[in-house]
This record gives structure tokens, sequence and C-alpha cells, in this order.
């Protein structure tokens, strides 16, 4: 991340250019880019934030926040990768079949047997629909993924 970007979107932040981002200005800046959530939570973010609790956020204290965000992000994306490598078809689900499909590709032998796919798929849905959407997929990942399974 680089520090030109951190201070640009710090700028956003920090309305009266004073070099501090207060919470009145944590709280309207979110307003303004369309992220309403309630006083309780922005005071929350905000001092998780204000790590030196002096009752502002600086650029650095907030470049470690934006940071934070951008892994976040990336980690989603990579996620979404991973998701895409086994949902062939791309309609946002994983089948039985899709799973032993990439898992016998890879010369698992897990692949090979369709009723290890079925525990695998039953273990991970969530909803009972049969398949593995991107929000299961994902707490299946969070939680060490297919090899977790067992």
């Amino acid at each position: 991340m680089d520090r030109v970007e951190i201070c640009r979107v710090f700028q956003m932040f920090d309305r009266n250019r004073d070099g501090n981002i207060t919470m009145e200005e944590f709280s309207n800046s979110l307003d303004n880019f369309g992220i309403f959530i309630s006083d309780e939570e922005v005071n929350q973010i905000f001092e998780s934030i204000d790590v030196n609790g002096d009752g502002f956020v600086d650029v650095d204290e907030f470049g470690m926040f934006y940071q934070t965000i951008a892994n976040e992000h990336n980690e989603e994306e990579d996620m979404m990768e991973a998701f895409n490598v086994f949902d062939q078809n791309r309609d946002g689900f994983i089948t039985f079949e899709e799973l032993r499909s990439v898992l016998s590709s890879l010369g698992l032998k897990r692949g090979k047997a369709i009723e290890d796919c079925w525990k695998m798929i039953t273990k991970v849905d969530a909803d009972g629909d049969g398949r593995v959407n991107f929000i299961e997929f994902k707490q299946m990942m969070k939680c060490g993924g297919f090899a977790a399974l067992d």
C-alpha cells in the first residue's frame, strides 16, 4: 500500500485538513460514502482505529486501518478465485460433480469416490440445497478447507 494513496484517502475524511480525523468527521464521511451504520458501531470502529486513544485519528493510525481493510479485500478476491476453480460452470455453486472433477484432476483419491464428495459437500452445505455457495465455501476455508472435513 503506498503512502500517497493512504494520504489521499485520509484527506477525504479529514474535512478541515488539520491532520486529524475527529469522530464527527469520520461519521460524516461514512455517511457521505453511503455507509450507514449505527452510532455505536461508528464509535467502536473509531476507537479501534484511534490506537493511542487521544480522540483523533492521525494519518499513521488511519494507514494501519486502511491496510487492514485492503488486506481483507485481497483475501476476499483470493477466496473468490479459489471458489471459481471449483465452480466450473460459473453458476455460483459447487456441486458434488464439480468437486469430484477438480479433485480427480488434481490426482487426489478423494475425488474418485462419489460418496466422499457427497460427504464433503454435505458437511459444508449449511442451507441443505446439495450445493456449496460462496458464503459456505468461505466458512469452510476459514475452518481449514476441504482437508478439515474428515
